[in-house]
């Protein structure tokens, strides 16, 4: 699992860029890293060997530098993590990430309820970080009033 996530920190040999993130969707990993000096975040895939790069802006609040991920830290495999989950969903985003300088599993599905759960995990222990459930319909409120105040 992480093989595959490490065979591609390796290619990217940006001395000024470091790792914070990586994603798994439709079993293919997006290897997400951070330039401080330009505040930006470069996505890494692998398609058929070669290495391919997505640029993408950081939308904060408050711009601030993101935590580095440390992959020594990740002891647990995701599927550990996802037998966690208490809810059921057929969808599920699976990001591993730095929180508080924790290496954590940050999972997020929709439920058959149209609920969107989230569990996070530490990734060197497999200890239950956090484990929430929110309406979707908060999220279109969110959405709604945040158009409505620009």
């Amino acid at each position: 699992m992480l093989d595959e996530v490490k065979e591609i920190v390796k290619k990217v040999k940006e001395t000024d860029r470091y790792l914070v993130s990586c994603f798994l969707l439709e079993n293919k990993w997006k290897v997400d890293f951070y330039s401080p000096g330009e505040h930006i975040i470069y996505t890494y895939t692998e398609n058929n060997g070669k290495l391919e790069v997505q640029k993408d802006e950081i939308f904060q609040k408050e711009k601030h530098d993101l935590e580095k991920l440390d992959l020594e830290q990740v002891k647990i495999h995701y599927k550990e993590a996802l037998e966690k989950i208490t809810k059921s969903g057929d969808r599920f985003i699976i990001i591993l990430q730095s929180i508080n300088k924790k290496a954590v599993w940050n999972i997020t599905l929709l439920t058959h309820e149209f609920k969107v759960y989230n569990l996070k995990v530490d990734a060197s222990n497999g200890e239950t970080l956090e484990e929430t459930e929110e309406s979707i319909l908060n999220f279109k409120k969110d959405i709604l009033e945040g158009n409505k105040k620009d």
